[in-house]
């Protein structure tokens, strides 16, 4: 194959965020205003039918309904002495709208959980999942919208009570709603450079979860706007100018910082299969005071085949270095990818990734259009019989802006009948301390460093052509600084799953989870639990 046909083989990266948003008030009504949009965008609306013909127009409509029944001998995850046990039955109906082509592009899955409990006393429930990608193009290769949005369940503090099911009732567990909208225009200016002038919106707000969580204990709200300039595409030497403005506020503290930078950079790229960058400016923030200082970096990228990806990015900044290391590679049954990075946060921290955004972000290399790649893993998750909104990794809410570094790793492999995943992460939290502003609240307002440690393996097997088992064990650990104490959890599960019809699907499983706390709430714990659903798709 020649150098020019491996370039244009080579698979494009959509650039995308995760967020969320709950589908009430306002933040409802931006979402499902877009997937209202999506539903009539030209493409489709010559025929908006379901199936193979909405497939071929560009959109796709998923209904479906899920009935799941669970026996659990620790509904509120007390001691040995005071277990409560009983019944938990959950009637999930849900959407996923899909389009690949056309004015505006991507998915749009909702989900809707009615909770209820027998032979408890515990009040029935309603639960939102949402996970969302979309980009609107308004005007053709120039003006650009991208929304992305989430619902799911957020552990409030690392030193509380964790459980694995969202249905249990843990004081611990708030609902977490986040929506980002960001409009950007693209284009050039002559021959002699292109620019992208964007605006960025986020939001974040938590409610009580079903089980007593804080409402507000996690609301904040972020804003940026930037300005790149870039040199003519595919020069060996090119020259690059950007500048950027960034606030963030937290309702319930009060507390606001600010960051404003101006970056010049220098890119060197003698090869399509490498190059190299210099950057340098100045940044002026307030997360330990008012300072104007000298940031200056160097990047890296090697990409010496289709399968294959090496990215390094580090920054020298005032609050401490910030960096990215990824790398990717795969083959014909094995595909691993690993990422270190060291950034200012905001948000969730760290931010919990479930087992959808876990292999949808394995899987980005394989197949980068987004629509495909959703239809993709849901097919895998559906195999494995994983819940695709299941955490694989622990987190927190924040109150305060927090210096994150995180390093994940995960590994899949996909034989003829047996599939393999493994994941894993570190990552340590620091507080970022401004006297004038205060700390905040929450855990890094009792401790200066929070650590999370966790790691998920799963095997599947393929029984038969519609059967399949798996297997799964995962462990998560947090712990404060200085021996401030911190928990354990370790969680077990075996599940099998058959598929009745062409768009029904059965599962049954076992679930053990054991829970050592040393911190200061003492709520270690022991739950088991048999589990069964149905799933119709229409």
């Amino acid at each position: 194959m020649t150098r020019a046909n491996d370039l244009r083989r080579r698979p494009t990266f959509p650039v995308t965020a995760d967020a969320a948003a709950r589908p009430v008030r306002g933040v409802c009504m931006a979402v499902l205003s877009l997937a209202a949009a999506m539903a009539h965008a030209p493409s489709a609306a010559q025929d908006a039918g379901t199936g193979a013909e909405g497939a071929r127009k560009g959109i796709a409509f998923t209904p479906r309904v899920s009935v799941s029944e669970t026996w659990s001998d620790n509904l509120a995850l007390s001691p040995d002495n005071s277990r409560d046990r009983g019944f938990i039955t959950t009637v999930s109906p849900g959407l996923t709208i899909s389009s690949g082509s056309g004015m505006i592009r991507g998915t749009f899955d909702y989900t809707l959980d009615g909770i209820v409990y027998t032979k408890s006393d515990r009040d029935a429930r309603l639960q939102n999942q949402l996970s969302t990608r979309l980009t609107a193009e308004l005007v053709q290769s120039a003006l650009f919208v991208d929304v992305t949005g989430n619902i799911s369940q957020q552990s409030i503090s690392a030193f509380g009570q964790q459980s694995p099911d969202g249905s249990l009732d843990s004081p611990n567990r708030t609902e977490t709603r986040t929506l980002q909208v960001s409009p950007y225009w693209r284009g050039r200016l002559g021959s002699f450079a292109g620019f992208e002038l964007r605006a960025t919106g986020e939001m974040r707000d938590t409610s009580e979860g079903g089980a007593g969580a804080t409402s507000g204990s996690g609301n904040s709200k972020q804003g940026a706007l930037s300005l790149n300039l870039f040199g003519p595409v595919g020069r060996q030497l090119n020259w690059g100018l950007s500048g950027s403005t960034t606030r963030m506020h937290f309702e319930q503290t009060g507390i606001d910082y600010r960051t404003t930078s101006v970056l010049a950079s220098l890119n060197w790229a003698p090869d399509i299969d490498w190059g190299v960058g210099l950057t340098g400016g100045r940044e002026r923030s307030d997360y330990f005071g008012p300072e104007t200082t000298s940031v200056y970096g160097a990047n890296l990228r090697w990409s010496p085949g289709p399968r294959t990806k090496l990215s390094a990015d580090w920054q020298h900044h005032s609050y401490g270095a910030s960096h990215n290391l990824t790398f990717e590679h795969r083959m014909a049954q094995f595909s691993v990818r690993a990422n270190s990075s060291q950034s200012v946060s905001s948000g969730e921290t760290p931010t919990q990734a479930t087992n959808y955004q876990l292999l949808d972000l394995q899987f980005g290399g394989v197949e980068p259009d987004p629509v495909k790649r959703d239809a993709f893993v849901r097919g895998l998750l559906a195999a494995l019989g994983l819940d695709p909104n299941s955490f694989s990794g622990a987190g927190f809410l924040s109150n305060t802006a927090t210096l994150q570094r995180r390093t994940d790793l995960s590994m899949i492999w996909a034989g003829q009948r047996m599939t393999l995943t493994l994941s894993g992460n570190d990552n340590n939290s620091r507080r970022l301390i401004n006297s004038a502003l205060g700390v905040g609240s929450g855990d890094l307002a009792l401790t200066d460093r929070v650590r999370q440690r966790g790691a998920t393996l799963s095997v599947g097997y393929r029984l038969t052509p519609l059967a399949n088992a798996n297997v799964s064990y995962s462990r998560q650990n947090s712990r404060g600084d200085g021996g401030f104490g911190g928990n354990d959890m370790r969680t077990l599960t075996a599940n099998a799953t058959y598929r009745l019809g062409p768009r029904t699907d059965a599962a049954f499983g076992l679930r053990q989870t054991k829970f050592d706390d040393t911190s200061l709430f003492a709520s270690s714990y022991q739950e088991h639990a048999i589990y069964a659903s149905l799933t119709q798709r229409f």
